[in-house]
């Protein structure tokens, strides 16, 4: 019996924990362009699960464009689909080990607070209700390139703060170990000119300009969407290279 339920958040649909996994392996590259999905059968012998669970799962994908069926044939992989509308800002700590260098953060900020009128808002919950902030500096080989800050209802991950935020992916932490279900993100990128409080913080030379990343991350509960994570940053545009590109996935 496949792990794929001790892996993802049981919280969710079958169909979607096995479209996620399904996801993931054509994401990685374990499952080819043009490759030809298991069946039915083989998929219900793997993850114990019903051809309903299967169905819907496979549906999912066919709707994004993931894979496609063919008659007689079976379901097969598509090839990436160029498209303008989808972002893709990598992993800190992958981007900075791909250019060769050392990755390092240091937490500035990791408290709770009320929520201010702005956070309140980005986030749909109450003004004055209790939000982790949580503000970290990250470095390439002792540099500092990016500035960012998270928001996000304590009631959401309550115990957050305990956990390492100097070493571990905040993001991965939310999923992974805490089984949230991040399930959409919305991304506006702009760039500005430092302040002279931002150049300071990023040791760059005045009048430097920079990527400045608004993130909205959005969970589910009781079937609906609502925000969970605020999420703004500041990439020197100098020193760490950010890309909109074509991509198979979310």
């Amino acid at each position: 019996m496949h792990s794929m339920f001790t892996t993802y958040n049981r919280n969710l649909p079958k169909y979607q924990q096995l479209a996620d996994l399904l996801r993931q392996q054509i994401a990685s590259g374990k499952l080819q362009p043009n490759d030809r999905l298991p069946t039915e059968d083989e998929l219900c012998e793997t993850y114990r699960v019903s051809r309903g669970t299967i169905r819907e799962a496979i549906r999912v994908l066919v709707d994004e464009g993931l894979i496609r069926r063919e008659q007689g044939r079976g379901t097969f992989v598509n090839e990436p689909q160029p498209s303008s509308t989808l972002f893709t800002l990598n992993s800190f700590n992958e981007e900075i080990r791909r250019q060769n260098r050392a990755p390092s953060t240091r937490v500035l900020t990791a408290e709770i607070t009320p929520a201010a009128p702005e956070v309140a808002g980005r986030l749909s919950i109450p003004e004055g209700e209790p939000v982790i902030h949580i503000a970290r500096l990250r470095f390439a080989d002792d540099h500092p390139v990016v500035y960012e800050t998270r928001h996000l209802a304590q009631a959401l991950c309550p115990t957050l703060l305990g956990e390492n935020l100097t070493g571990d992916s905040i993001h991965w932490l939310l999923v992974y170990k805490y089984q949230i279900p991040l399930v959409k993100m919305m991304h506006v990128v702009e760039i500005r000119r430092l302040s002279a409080e931002q150049t300071g913080l990023l040791q760059a030379q005045p009048g430097s300009t920079a990527f400045f990343v608004d993130r909205l991350t959005f969970t589910e509960k009781n079937g609906a969407q609502c925000p969970a994570v605020w999420f703004q940053a500041i990439y020197h545009d100098n020193i760490y290279h950010i890309e909109a590109t074509a991509h198979r996935t979310l």
